[in-house]
């Protein structure tokens, strides 16, 4: 089955976070856990790879946390999977021409269907979460 792991999940969630508080203070791990319930030992490795890959800063002291390393606009959600799932890795060398065409396709629709910015899956996180109300 090809499938995201739930670090892909639960980081993607911490990110919108982030995004959503970006230029305000710095979000704390607990803070991100108590509104999404991602296990905290769990959020904090995530964290670590995040900052690794340079899409996170992390400060400690009193106004510590965490906080996006750029703006919502330039961070790319392909980039924040790459950073947690790895490259990509769709054909192998392996593989013969007509299979190699055909991952190859299906590896470009993937990456173009998560060349989205963070702020545009802000911006669609926002639009469905919005409860509509009616009067009649």
């Amino acid at each position: 089955m090809f499938s995201l792991s739930a670090k892909a999940h639960y980081g993607l969630a911490a990110m919108l976070d982030l995004a959503d508080n970006f230029g305000k203070d710095r979000l704390q791990i607990r803070q991100i856990v108590e509104e999404r319930g991602i296990p905290k030992n769990y959020l904090e490795q995530i964290f670590n790879r995040l900052v690794k890959n340079g899409l996170v800063k992390s400060v400690r002291g009193n106004r510590g946390g965490y906080e996006l390393a750029d703006s919502p606009q330039s961070v790319m959600v392909f980039s924040i999977l790459e950073a947690l799932e790895g490259p990509l890795e769709i054909v192998s060398e392996h593989d013969t021409a007509a299979i190699r065409q055909t991952f190859g396709n299906l590896e470009e629709s993937v990456r173009e269907h998560f060349s989205m910015s963070l702020e545009e899956l802000l911006v669609q996180e926002k639009r469905f979460s919005q409860k509509q109300i009616f009067y009649i």
